[in-house]
C-alpha cells in the first residue's frame, strides 16, 4: 500500500478514536497558555504504531515524542491533535495532521473528524477536500480579506501579536482567532479565509497543511520579526506588512 493510502486510512481510524474521546477528556499537564491531554499521547502512539506496521524503517517527527528513527529520506510529520485546548473545552475547531516528506512523494492530510472534512494535498497533483478539488480565494483587495491569527505561546509573542493586530485590524474585513493552525491554513487553501498568521509554530503545526495550501495555489512563508518567527499562509494575491 502506498504511503498516502496508509496515511489516509490511519488518519480516519484515529479520528474515530478521538471522536469517542470527546466526552472523556483527561488533562495530563496544564501549561500557561495551553494544555496537554492523554488523548494527544494516545492518538500519536496509535498513528506511529499503525504506520510502522506498513513502513517500519521510516522516521517520525511528532509533537509528543519528538524525532524518532534514522531514515532521513522518509519522514512522517505528525500532529495527533491540533487544537487540544479547543478539544478539552468542547470548542469544535481541531484536527489531526499527517505529512510525509520523502524521496518519491510529498503529501499532507488534515482531518477535521468532527465535521468529517479531509483535506489532502499531494505534491504536483493538487489539493482536495473530501475528494473535490479546492483552490484559494481570488481576493486581491486587503480590505475584503478575512484573516485568522494565533499567537499565545509566550509573553514575547503575545506582545508582538497585539501590536500586529493593532496595526492590521483596520485594514481587513474581519479577524478570526480560532485556535488550530493546521485547520486555519486549510481554510485558506479552500478559500474560506484569505490569510492565516501564526507565531512560533513547530513543523508539526503546519507541514501537512502547507503542502495542501501550496497545491491549492496559495503561498506559505516564514519571516523573523523582532526575533519572533512569523508564519504566513495566504492566497498569494494579498500582502500584509510585518
Amino acid at each position: 500500500m502506498k504511503r498516502f493510502e496508509v496515511g489516509l486510512k490511519i488518519i480516519k481510524k484515529t479520528g474515530e478514536y478521538l471522536k469517542k474521546e470527546i466526552d472523556k477528556v483527561r488533562k495530563i499537564k496544564e501549561l500557561k497558555y495551553d494544555v496537554k491531554l492523554l488523548q494527544d499521547l494516545k492518538s500519536e502512539k496509535f498513528i506511529i504504531e499503525n504506520i510502522k506496521n506498513f513502513y517500519p524503517d521510516d522516521s517520525f517527527l511528532c509533537e509528543e515524542e519528538g524525532l524518532l528513527g534514522k531514515d532521513k529520506e522518509n519522514l512522517w510529520i505528525i500532529d495527533p491533535l491540533d487544537g487540544s485546548l479547543n478539544f478539552s473545552r468542547g470548542i469544535p475547531h481541531y484536527c489531526i495532521s499527517i505529512a510525509f516528506i520523502g524521496k518519491n512523494e510529498n503529501f499532507g492530510i488534515v482531518y477535521d473528524f468532527l465535521r468529517k472534512e479531509i483535506f489532502t494535498g499531494i505534491k504536483g497533483k493538487g489539493a482536495f477536500l473530501n475528494g473535490k478539488k479546492i483552490c484559494v480565494s481570488n481576493l486581491n483587495k486587503i480590505e475584503e480579506a478575512i484573516l485568522s491569527v494565533g499567537f499565545m505561546r509566550s509573553i514575547k509573542d503575545i506582545n508582538y501579536g497585539i501590536k500586529f493586530l493593532s496595526d492590521t485590524i483596520r485594514k481587513v474585513k474581519r479577524i478570526r482567532i480560532m485556535g488550530s493552525a493546521c485547520l486555519d491554513i486549510c481554510y485558506v487553501a479552500c478559500g474560506r479565509i484569505d490569510f492565516a498568521v501564526y507565531l512560533e509554530l513547530k513543523r508539526w503545526d503546519y507541514e501537512g497543511a502547507k503542502i495542501i495550501l501550496e497545491e491549492a495555489g496559495g503561498n506559505f512563508e516564514e519571516k523573523k520579526v523582532n526575533g519572533i518567527k512569523v508564519f504566513i499562509a495566504s492566497n498569494g494575491k494579498l500582502k500584509l506588512e510585518f
